[in-house]
């Protein structure tokens, strides 16, 4: 998942580091496939589906109850469920959870920590 060259050093770093737990929402995983069918990214829901499968270090976190009840309704709904999942997973592991992302939306939205 790293080998996007829309990536920045920094982001590249911290998804390569075995040490760092990724927690993917599984909308992402969504996304993944309908890009990839679209053309619009090369990694196809396959390779990614065997990544997180494979890694120690990916957990993909459900859409449930607990992220629908947490999503902010001031983003768009694929971005909201993202930054539902950060703020619930921050809630679970109590703990401070950054999200890897460009998204100008999330980013300005200044609701959890971005790094990119």
């Amino acid at each position: 998942m790293t080998a996007s060259p829309r990536l920045s050093q920094k982001a590249k770093s911290i998804l390569s580091d075995p040490s760092n737990l990724i927690i993917l929402p599984s909308i992402v995983m969504m996304e993944i496939k309908y890009l990839y069918q679209h053309k619009r990214i090369t990694l196809s829901f396959e390779k990614a589906l065997q990544q997180v499968e494979t890694s120690e270090n990916i957990l993909l976190h459900p859409l449930d109850i607990s992220v629908v009840t947490i999503a902010p309704i001031s983003l768009d709904i694929h971005d909201a469920i993202i930054v539902g999942t950060a703020i619930q997973t921050a809630k679970e592991f109590a703990q401070t959870v950054s999200l890897v992302t460009i998204d100008k939306a999330i980013t300005d939205s200044k609701l959890v920590p971005v790094v990119w």
